[in-house]
């Protein structure tokens, strides 16, 4: 049974005393902090005439669960041409007609998938990919269905070909940026750039340090296995990310999450990231894998012809199953958001319902379905 706190909170008051209290419980996913002298004495400041004090019952399950996303949002483009990149189809001129009637329906599109992604509700943080730039994030984050899910971003510029990049959304109320750095992986021998893997460190409100690396890896084009070397770069580029973090803190909590176009039993993860999928057998310094069950199961995030592949995975370390007395990963939490709006009708029946089908306008929301999983915390 849940512990409940009733307090007084001042929600406008001048400036009375140098102490402060944290108040670590979300209401309405938004953090307070209060004058401690307040809660001790609220009785001494009742006469002030701005102070206006509300009842408010407090439930600390409110922090108990975390959630995390990851969502390849295709092609989330603003309706400006960037002369550095190639996304002149992504433009009133261009082949898809792209202008801001059609971006404006996108992005309630993608708020609505968001809104209800973790178990029908906004996840905590939310990793993407396929966005052009950080205003188009910016405009996802102030969609109304989004509003109180308080999304702050995190985002660097690629230099991919295309303009698309990776980002973190996360909510400010109960995390706090601390670093921010993008890792471009090594594909000069195929003389080719690629999206970086962003590296996001921050800190929960109640201390406890994250560490997210958001990823998306070099497409199959050409071929699965005449493209691999290019994934297999990119996965070398995440396990040195990975062991720099591990050298400074062997119990990092870690969160690796990405649209890696490789599935977890091919050989990009499965032997160069050297990842788990027994979460009863992990190795020091291993990745957990949430998602190898679901790919057994042919269960998939993204369809190509007939087959699903489970394209678009979240990892955890080991620290983050372990370690119970602090947020830690939550078993078989591990899913895929899929319902019957956001799937096809017709000749590509079950395909996710995407916002083009070629040139022609569908409406729809992405190619990919997103995926989340559930940490807790005590």
């Amino acid at each position: 049974m849940s512990l409940q706190k009733t307090v007084l909170l001042s929600l406008i008051f001048p400036k009375i005393s140098k102490t402060y209290y944290h108040f670590k419980c979300v209401i309405h996913t938004k953090l307070y902090t209060i004058p401690f002298d307040i809660l001790l004495n609220p009785m001494k400041y009742l006469y002030y005439p701005l102070i206006f004090l509300v009842l408010i019952s407090c439930n600390e399950d409110q922090v108990s669960t975390v959630s995390v996303g990851f969502y390849n949002v295709e092609n989330l483009f603003d309706t400006k041409d960037d002369p550095k990149t190639n996304d002149n189809q992504f433009t009133p001129s261009g082949d898809k007609k792209w202008d801001k009637v059609k971006y404006a329906e996108k992005l309630q599109n993608l708020a609505k998938v968001i809104s209800q992604l973790a178990d029908n509700k906004y996840p905590t943080f939310l990793g993407v990919c396929e966005v052009e730039n950080k205003k188009v994030l910016q405009d996802l984050a102030n969609q109304p269905a989004l509003k109180q899910a308080n999304y702050g971003v995190a985002h660097i510029e690629s230099p991919d070909e295309r303009g698309i990049d990776v980002a973190l959304l996360y909510n400010k109320s109960i995390f706090k940026i601390n670093e921010v750095i993008a890792y471009q992986p090594d594909l000069s021998s195929y003389n080719d750039k690629t999206r970086d893997i962003l590296y996001v460190k921050g800190e929960l409100a109640n201390g406890e340090i994250l560490n997210f690396m958001i990823n998306h890896w070099p497409s199959r084009g050409g071929g699965r296995k005449e493209s691999e070397p290019k994934r297999i770069a990119a996965a070398n580029a995440l396990l040195s990310i990975q062991k720099e973090v591990q050298a400074k803190d062997p119990n990092a909590k870690i969160i690796v999450m990405g649209d890696f176009n490789d599935e977890p039993s091919n050989q990009s993860i499965s032997k160069t990231l050297n990842v788990a999928c027994d979460i009863e057998n992990i190795e020091n310094n291993q990745l957990f894998n949430a998602f190898c069950n679901l790919e057994k199961q042919d269960y998939g995030s993204y369809r190509y012809r007939s087959y699903w592949d489970m394209l678009d995975q979240i990892m955890v370390s080991k620290s983050l199953i372990t370690d119970t007395v602090g947020i830690h990963f939550t078993p078989n939490s591990a899913d895929i958001k899929s319902e019957s709006w956001m799937i096809q009708t017709g000749k590509y029946k079950g395909f996710p319902l995407r916002t083009y089908g070629g040139n022609k306008y569908l409406a729809g929301y992405s190619d990919h379905f997103p995926v989340y999983i559930s940490l807790q915390g005590n």
